[in-house]
């Protein structure tokens, strides 16, 4: 792994705006994502709409959280986009293993995501922590819905939580290791998923560990975001199963 960011920095009150938003993303959003899903959950008996809701807040929070931290690079003179990992992998030096490794990795994720397609068409059950489970679409609107939301996921949280984060973080505090940066990637992406309780911040965790290991190496976040579509894409796969648990919603849902 290699540093990120090297001569990056962001100056006067560019700067207090790079601490709130890395502040955020480290401590606010996984007050807010809580929050969201408390909300989703009361609404969950009684309105037959709530997961397109819950969908369409979280399309809406993280494009509106990308437009800003763009918006910060975009104004900071110490900043350009490839800071945050806007760019084509490295295919040379130290980083040509990790990308090659990666679309290696991507290629046999994406063979074992076919694989448990057919499984799950075949009527394999179903198992997941219940506050996963709710947020499954099982309806052909939720599906959509839901692909869109996997769009987004897979390019917004990347970009936020690998190539913003880590870019600010190597400009508030240059000198950060690779490890430590990806420890604080892992940290902060883990805490995000707080609502899916101690086993979801766990996985998702050890998830962004891996990616910003990626990202790192390969100097690009194309890997990480092709990699975590296909993690999205799966609960896709899954809410297509014919043995997928009930969920608690009313009749007309």
């Amino acid at each position: 792994m290699t540093a990120v960011a090297e001569g990056a920095h962001v100056e006067g009150g560019l700067r207090l705006v790079a601490v709130l938003l890395a502040g955020y993303l480290v401590l606010g959003q996984p007050v807010v994502g809580g929050w969201s899903h408390a909300r989703f959950r009361r609404a969950l008996g009684t309105d037959p709409r709530a997961l397109l809701h819950r969908y369409r807040r979280t399309v809406l929070v993280e494009w509106s959280l990308v437009t800003a931290a763009l918006a910060l690079v975009a104004a900071a003179p110490g900043l350009d986009l490839a800071d945050v990992g806007v760019r084509w992998p490295r295919l040379t030096g130290g980083g040509a293993p990790y990308t090659l490794v990666g679309i290696a990795g991507l290629a046999l994720s994406a063979l074992l995501l076919a694989v448990l397609r057919t499984r799950v068409d075949r009527g394999a059950a179903v198992t997941a922590p219940a506050e996963v489970l709710a947020l499954l679409p099982r309806t052909t609107r939720e599906r959509r819905a839901f692909a869109v939301v996997a769009v987004t996921a897979g390019v917004c949280e990347e970009t936020l939580y690998r190539g913003v984060l880590l870019g600010l973080a190597a400009a508030l505090a240059p000198g950060l290791s690779p490890v430590r940066l990806a420890l604080l990637s892992a940290a902060a992406f883990g805490l995000a998923h707080t609502y899916q309780g101690p086993l979801g911040v766990l996985t998702t965790a050890v998830l962004g560990g891996c990616l910003a290991v990626l990202y790192l190496g390969s100097a690009s976040l194309l890997l990480p975001v092709l990699y975590h579509l296909l993690v999205d894409l799966r609960v896709l796969v899954l809410a297509g199963g014919r043995r997928l648990p009930a969920a608690r919603r009313p009749a007309s849902g």
